[in-house]
This record gives C-alpha cells, structure tokens and sequence, in this order.
C-alpha cells in the first residue's frame, strides 16, 4: 500500500487505527490481549518475546503480578528498538530461545502443527514468541520499579504508610510472600525445571534478584508454596527442631508427599490452603490421606496460613510440643 492510502485507512472515522509506530490494526475497534501482544512482538523486532507479566500469564500462572497495560518485550542488547506506547523494550545480553505460544481462536481453522511450522519461517497472526516460564517469572520479579506497591520491598510513599507505622518489615515480607508464590508455582505446576528456574535466578541482578534468590533457597529445600517457606521461616526459628522433609515420600511409603515431616518423631506438619485442599474433592482426598497417616502411626498437625502468619508463636509452640512428644 502506499503511504495515501495508509493515511487514508488511518484518517479520524476511517477503518483501520495506528497501533505503534509503522503497526496498524485494519479495524478501529479496542485492541484485544491477542491484539497487543501481536503488536508488541511486531514492534520489537525479529527476534522479540513477551516477557514479564504478560509472559508468566500467557504460561498459565496465576500467582503473579496483574498483567497490567504495559506489555514488556524482550530483545538482544544491541536492538535499536526503544519503548513506545503500551511496549515496554527490555534488553539483555543473554537472550533465551523464545517459545511459541498459540492463542485459542477457535475460527482460525488451521491444524496447529501447521501454523507452529509456518512460524518458524514468517510472522503468524495467532502465534507469539514468550520467553520460558523460568525467565519470565524471574524477569517480572527482578523489575521492580515496574510492579505494583504489594510487590515492591520498599514503601513507594515518602512519608510511608499505616503498614510502615506498625510493622517496618511489612512491605518486604508482602514483597517476599508473593515472589516465593510465583517462583513456587512455576516448579510446582511444572511450567519450569528446577534447574532452569536455578539458572535464571543465579543470572538475575544482585539488588532486584534479592528476593528472588531468598525464595530460590526455599525451592531448593523442597517448598512448594509461599505458606510452606513461611512454615520454614517459622521452623527454622526454634532452638531444637531439625530441618524436616519438605514434600518428599513419606518414608516408607510410596504416593504419599506431606507438606513437612520428622521421621524421628513420626510427626507431620501440613499447611491447609484454602486455594488447594478446600475445592472441588480436595477435601475428600485431604482426609482420606490423614486418615492413611494415623493407619500407619503418623500424627498430623494442620496449620492455616492465616493462622501462621497471626500466631506464628502459638503454631511454633504446638510444632515443638508434638515433636517432643513424638520423640520420647
């Protein structure tokens, strides 16, 4: 088309819209999410990729950020591309090998092995280049000043805030709380190794990788949710409580993963989510399992997170008491 007829398309009324610099929509109705994305890849050039929110989203993730208007898109060091409307240019001189992802248009009437080869040659409408999930949880908790308050370690008001006043540690705890979230979900729901979530946090910036590698020592422990590295803050507080086993099979058995366990005191501790034993046959399965823990001589102690974090004295108290208990 020439550069009339574009002007002409574009025109206040007219058809089509101006997206981005050189992108536009040939319809002037509101961008969908598939629309931005399409646009913020195109923008970044040959070799971008989501990242960010919008990436730990298009994964399937749930504990992040809001993926918010601004979409981050990630290109090689050297890209002459620079940030401009709702894109967002992120560069890196380690660039990872995007993955494609597929958005579920079910017009588009096209075989998917087909539309995954034909990408590999040309742009694909339907198909955008996202970083893996490891970098992109990593990308999206690393970039502080980007993220919302409940995210960031430090209070974004000079003069602080109600949550500053009574407890000076609140905004890196909550900081904290929802990066191990994140970083939890990503293993848990197998979106990422362990190793390739190892690597991404070991890369990240000392200062905005700080939270990060906190909730990467817990991972590593074998914590699969924000309440259960808060369990361990709590454990790890006690003058004689050993580290226990963090969701590995209950000796002795087999297809049984507690939350935390002693062997020694025959002691299990596990930490009652709401988001995963309170829906759907959760309940049923959770008692039908402690059931099978005092069949074979284990006693439970359940803790809820709200209860962790309100008491967490009280909870260490009863931890304690039962493993003493179990020990003698």
């Amino acid at each position: 088309m020439t550069r009339d007829a574009v002007k002409y398309a574009i025109r206040p009324g007219g058809p089509w819209q101006r997206v981005l610099p050189g992108i536009y929509a040939t319809f002037n109705g509101p961008l969908a999410p598939q629309h931005r994305r399409r646009a913020a890849v195109l923008h970044g050039g040959p070799d971008a990729a989501i990242s960010g929110a919008w990436a730990a989203e298009m994964h399937g993730l749930a504990y992040g950020p809001p993926a918010g208007d601004t979409i981050d898109v990630l290109v090689s060091w050297d890209s002459a591309r620079r940030t401009n409307g709702f894109v967002r240019v992120c560069r890196t001189t380690h660039p990872p090998e995007a993955q494609l992802w597929v958005d579920d248009d079910p017009t588009r009437g096209v075989p998917l092995h087909v539309l995954l080869d034909e990408a590999g040659h040309r742009p694909v409408p339907g198909v955008v280049p996202v970083v893996p999930a490891a970098r992109a949880v990593v990308e999206t908790v690393v970039r502080r000043g980007h993220l919302p308050a409940d995210w960031r370690p430090e209070c974004s008001r000079t003069d602080g805030c109600p949550g500053c006043w009574h407890h000076p540690g609140h905004h890196r705890d909550l900081a904290l709380r929802n990066t191990r979230a994140l970083l939890c979900e990503v293993v848990q729901r197998r979106r990422a190794t362990l190793s390739a979530l190892r690597d991404e946090v070991a890369a990240a910036s000392r200062r905005g990788g700080a939270l990060a590698r906190l909730a990467m020592q817990d991972i590593e422990a074998g914590c699969r949710s924000a309440p259960e590295c808060e369990l361990r803050d709590l454990v790890r507080t006690s003058q004689f409580l050993p580290e226990p086993r963090w969701n590995q099979v209950l000796p002795g058995q087999r297809g049984i993963h507690p939350d935390a366990c002693w062997e020694r005191a025959r002691l299990v501790v596990e930490v009652d989510s709401r988001s995963f034993h309170g829906f759907g046959d959760a309940p049923t399965r959770t008692e039908e399992r402690r059931a099978r823990y005092a069949a074979l001589g284990w006693r439970v102690l359940p803790v809820s997170p709200a209860r962790l974090r309100a008491e967490p004295g009280a909870v260490l108290r009863e931890i304690e008491a039962a493993y003493l208990a179990g020990g003698s």
